[in-house]
């Protein structure tokens, strides 16, 4: 209890210090500070240094593209971080400000001519911006292959996947207007990112030519409706409801005294707790490989969204909801899911903000694919569950897009828990469906996933009930 307690304060410490933070907008000491055109430097894999060239603040960077913007941008300020990095040998690396955000760029010295385009997960909702490399494994194999990168931080920190959207292509644009234009262009997004992917390909048709989604919220604003469910569900269980109007304080201790008491710890449930348990796990896919061990992992972090937002104050939070949302649960635990379905708090969407046409971002991605996207998503993974990619094939299906979607599991506890050899054939499998045609393998998700991800997890990872 006392440790569910600690880590609930620590928590709520991050998230009103984050609130609370009221710095201005304003770049590292040494960078260059400018609004709306770019600053840029390189440094090549020698560690030679070139020389910075900063274009006028009021030089347009970005050519007219016709592609909306899908962002629902607060105004709030944030401070830039320091873009800078080391390239790896026989790569130059640029970097810079690109508007409100930073922007990374590596070039191998032997371009073969494609660009690989990165969108950043989620950052949490603090102030400070600052912009990703790839993960190592993906950009160790780029590079040597000859494919340049590039990535942006977003403008604004939070759950905001049409910001990162927009910024994610305004980099791509500012490549093709640096460095020349690439004869194919891969979009990579993980977490977030993922909704990033989701988004660009279904509202910027001609930008990308292939896409990986990793352990993506390709579902939209799903992710968040399933955040709610998770702290309302919780709340059922232990027979209480969370004072969300009182504040995050308020909702902590409910958490930390109703609901710890009723439910157990994760691993030590109650009669309750097993019964929070096992609706996740229905909520989230079914019975599957490591489900268990992402549970625990994601248990506490998982109340961190209704405990930033308590009063729905953000578009995000209004436009989140569990109204429609059918809860299941196992046979044999005391319940039903009738009584579960009658009795837990629902939360309703605002429509104002749960709205295609004013906020793209903030409604479930519509599955209006326009170039081939091979997803992998760990079946452990209980902050992003697979079932976003569940409804999401759902969405497809729908839109009649079926044949540019190619989804994989990979039996892994936790979020984005990738090894480098399930990176390095997804990309490599993805790059040869754009270039030759060649439709990669992939898992049926529709069903039951108590077997499911034999066939791309590599290696098996201890506790894979196929190594007993």
């Amino acid at each position: 209890m006392r440790q569910i307690l600690l880590a609930f304060a620590a928590l709520l410490a991050v998230l009103l210090a984050a609130a609370c933070d009221s710095g201005e907008t304003s770049s590292p000491a040494g960078s260059p500070d400018v609004a709306n055109g770019s600053a840029t430097a390189a440094v090549t894999g020698s560690g030679d240094t070139a020389t910075a060239t900063v274009p006028s603040a009021d030089s347009p960077t970005l050519a007219p593209d016709g592609y909306p913007k899908l962002g629902a941008y607060t105004g709030i300020a944030h401070v830039l971080g320091d873009p800078s990095f080391q390239p790896l040998p026989g790569a130059t690396a640029h970097f810079g400000t690109l508007n409100n955000a930073m922007y990374r760029v590596e070039i191998p010295d032997e371009w073969n001519g494609d660009l690989v385009v990165w969108a950043h997960g989620f950052k949490g909702f603090g102030k400070e911006l600052d912009v990703d490399s790839p993960p190592a494994a993906l950009r160790e194999l780029i590079i040597p292959r000859g494919y340049a990168w590039a990535a942006s931080s977003y403008s604004e920190n939070g759950y905001a996947p049409g910001v990162g959207a927009d910024d994610t292509l305004a980099v791509r644009n500012f490549f093709i207007e640096e460095f020349g234009e690439p004869e194919a262009i891969y979009l990579v997004g993980a977490s977030m990112g993922g909704n990033v992917v989701a988004l660009s390909l279904e509202h910027f048709p001609g930008a990308y030519d292939g896409a990986l989604a990793i352990c993506g919220a390709v579902g939209g604003q799903t992710q968040i409706d399933y955040l709610v469910s998770w702290a309302h569900l919780a709340a059922f269980f232990a027979g209480t409801e969370l004072p969300l109007e009182d504040g995050p304080l308020a909702v902590t201790l409910t958490l930390t005294g109703e609901v710890s008491d009723a439910l157990g710890e994760p691993d030590a449930p109650t009669v309750a707790g097993e019964q929070f348990a096992s609706t996740i796990r229905m909520l989230t896919g079914g019975p599957r490989p490591f489900f268990q061990e992402g549970f625990v992992e994601q248990y506490l972090l998982n109340f961190g969204y209704i405990l930033s937002d308590p009063g729905l104050e953000t578009a995000t939070a209004r436009a989140a909801t569990n109204a429609e949302t059918e809860y299941a649960i196992e046979p044999g635990l005391g319940i039903t899911a009738d009584a579960i379905n009658e009795g837990v708090h629902r939360q309703t969407a605002d429509p104002g903000f749960r709205n295609a046409a004013d906020y793209p971002d903030k409604v479930p991605t519509a599955g209006n694919l326009s170039a081939p996207l091979l997803t992998l998503h760990g079946t452990g993974d209980l902050f992003v569950p697979i079932s976003q990619e569940i409804e999401y094939r759902a969405s497809v299906e729908a839109a009649g897009k079926t044949d540019l979607l190619v989804q994989r599991a990979i039996r892994a506890p936790g979020h984005c828990d990738f090894s480098a050899e399930e990176i390095t054939q997804a990309f490599t499998d993805l790059t040869a469906w754009v270039m030759e045609g060649v439709r990669p393998g992939g898992d049926d998700l529709t069903g039951d996933l108590s077997a499911i991800g034999r066939a791309f997890t590599n290696p098996l990872r201890p506790g894979d009930p196929d190594l007993e």
